[in-house]
């Protein structure tokens, strides 16, 4: 049964607006209205919010309907199987140039993240993604750390650069802040309109159509680069994340463990190939028109950047083998002389380097 009929008529007559914020929401009365609210509170008001309830029980629609006055939120109530089926409902129902999406227990932090956004993809052409850092909080309402903090000291780096950095150390850019062009974050996000949830019960090893489907934010993520977009890293803490116990974080931990796996092995998969000259890796504008591909004489400065990012940067996932020595003098239990420190770290990077070589 849908709801709000009149609501969404009277909005689809409204022009089409810089930023959609999509989303979805099923009983989530607790944390609706402070989410909304935060979207409400920015600065730069060209938005609108694509909300799809499952069909809540507790308050939310009462709270939803309460904003009817607001033309700028366009919400539907209609069963759904899973919120990623939710989220997708949403998706394609966005109208903006430029997609977010904000989770309904988060919100947005800084007042001028949307406007911050907007101004970086209407006037860099070669930009597609937009991203800062997140702050946890948690259910009594106090903070926890910045997730990405060592982007403080080190910030990933932007545009083609970042490549070799993602390609060294998988570092996932949360959705939780993103903003990014439409039309090429939906050709990039995987088609979830028939689809059999289940992620209690994920395969292992987990398959490439189970990951694709039910991992599709990790799944969009590896599209959107690998297709050659550029992303731009600002240093602001533009959203919070809620830490509670109905998160799906703690209901498939398994599913969550798999997931990440299987995404860490695409991207090894995919340097593999393209450090082997296998696959060639085109760098794309935000028209998705051709900038610059890597080519053969490209291939031995990759390889070296790869080696640098991997040597000095977190490496996310807790992906660990015997290369994952950046932080080895920062640990608690047993603390290196320097000098010592700096040679062991100049071997491992030249027996590295050589294995690369002769990898590729």
């Amino acid at each position: 049964m849908k709801q709000s009929k009149n609501n969404w008529a009277n909005n689809m007559e409204n022009k089409v607006p810089k930023i959609s914020v999509f989303s979805t929401v099923k009983n989530g009365e607790r944390y609706l209205k402070e989410s909304l609210d935060s979207i409400f509170n920015q600065t730069f008001q060209d938005f609108e919010i694509v909300l799809v309830d499952g069909v809540s029980t507790d308050d939310t629609l009462k709270i939803l309907n309460g904003y009817k006055t607001e033309p700028r939120l366009r919400w539907i109530s209609e069963p759904d199987n899973d919120a990623n089926e939710g989220f997708y409902k949403a998706l394609t129902m966005a109208r903006g140039e430029y997609v977010m999406l904000c989770p309904i227990s988060d919100g947005y932090l800084s007042r001028n993240w949307f406007a911050r956004c907007a101004d970086i993809l209407d006037n860099n052409k070669n930009i597609s993604l937009v991203y800062g850092m997140t702050l946890e909080l948690f259910e009594d309402g106090s903070f926890g750390s910045v997730r990405e903090d060592d982007w403080f000291d080190t910030p990933p780096p932007d545009e083609m650069e970042y490549l070799p950095y993602w390609l060294a150390t998988f570092r996932f850019i949360s959705e939780k802040t993103y903003c990014v062009r439409a039309h090429i974050y939906k050709s990039t996000f995987p088609d979830l309109s028939s689809v059999e949830w289940d992620y209690y019960n994920p395969p292992d090893p987990m398959t490439d159509e189970y990951f694709t489907t039910h991992a599709c934010f990790l799944k969009q993520r590896y599209n959107f680069i690998t297709h050659g977009y550029l992303t731009k890293f600002l240093p602001i803490v533009a959203s919070y994340a809620r830490v509670h116990t109905d998160s799906r974080n703690y209901a498939f931990e398994k599913f969550i463990r798999l997931s990440q796996q299987k995404y860490v092995s695409y991207i090894i998969h995919y340097r593999n190939d393209v450090l082997s000259g296998k696959k060639k890796h085109i760098f794309r504008d935000g028209f998705s028109n051709e900038i610059k591909d890597i080519s053969h004489n490209d291939l031995s400065l990759m390889k070296r950047k790869i080696i640098n990012y991997r040597m000095n940067s977190k490496i996310d996932f807790e992906y660990r083998d015997n290369l994952n020595i950046s932080n080895i003098n920062n640990t608690n239990s047993i603390r290196i002389p320097c000098a010592i420190f700096n040679i062991y770290r100049r071997l491992i990077y030249a027996i590295y380097k050589k294995w690369m070589e002769d990898k590729f």
